[in-house]
């Protein structure tokens, strides 16, 4: 953790709109990246970030298969798979997306998948990226939504059964390190396999990106 991205406790409080103790609370148990020195907590201001771009919006959150049903719509490519078996969905989605800009609305979708953050040497970036059963998304698909995309990281979907697998294949360690893998329940995961994430998905991925550039272009491109 660098110094130069601490802030104190009341920069946080203030951008989050909590109280101290709050934040404090969210330090010491392990929600909010943190470093304490003597009894003053010090937050690494890109997880402050991070957590107050996860702030949930207004609404209850949508189940994972209605969150895949929007996304995919919002995709234009409705899943054979989900349409079998979740067609009931098709008409409540159709009526959501009309009602609820993505973009606005995002963190209610967030249990489309389950993230976990991972360390891996460099050189299993790509290797990771390549398998046959993951989909690139966020910053590691960019290009396929036509914005700038990122070298440096891995970001990813994978069926929820192949932690294990993958996790050894590429000597993943869970820690806050290049490899960003969201994790997506087995019977949703036929529905969305292709060579990379739906189009919306990976859109809503970039608005979690720490690059605030990924961000705006990700905003202006659900806008459209």
């Amino acid at each position: 953790m660098q110094l130069e991205h601490l802030i104190p406790v009341e920069d946080a409080a203030r951008r989050l709109g909590i109280s101290k103790r709050a934040v404090t609370e969210l330090a010491a148990t392990g929600r909010l990246d943190a470093l304490r020195r003597g009894n003053a907590w010090w937050l690494d201001v890109r997880s402050v970030e991070r957590r107050e771009r996860e702030r949930p919006a207004g609404g209850r959150p949508l189940s994972p298969a209605m969150a895949w049903w929007v996304l995919l719509l919002a995709s234009g490519s409705p899943g054979s798979e989900l349409l079998a078996s979740h067609a009931h969905h098709h008409s409540r989605a159709e009526g959501w997306l009309a009602r609820h800009p993505l973009a606005e609305h995002a963190a209610r979708l967030r249990a489309r998948a389950r993230r976990e953050q991972f360390d891996a040497h460099p050189s299993e970036l790509k290797r990771i990226l390549a398998r046959g059963d993951v989909l690139a998304t966020g910053i590691s698909a960019a290009d396929s939504v036509g914005l700038h995309g990122g070298a440096a990281s891995a970001e990813l979907y994978a069926p929820e059964s192949h932690r294990e697998r993958i996790c050894s294949a590429h000597a993943l360690e869970p820690a806050d390190g290049p490899v960003l893998v969201r994790w997506v329940a087995d019977a949703l995961w036929p529905a969305i396999s292709a060579e990379c994430a739906p189009r919306a998905a990976v859109l809503l991925d970039l608005l979690e990106h720490e690059d605030p550039r990924a961000r705006r272009e990700a905003a202006r491109e659900l806008a459209r």
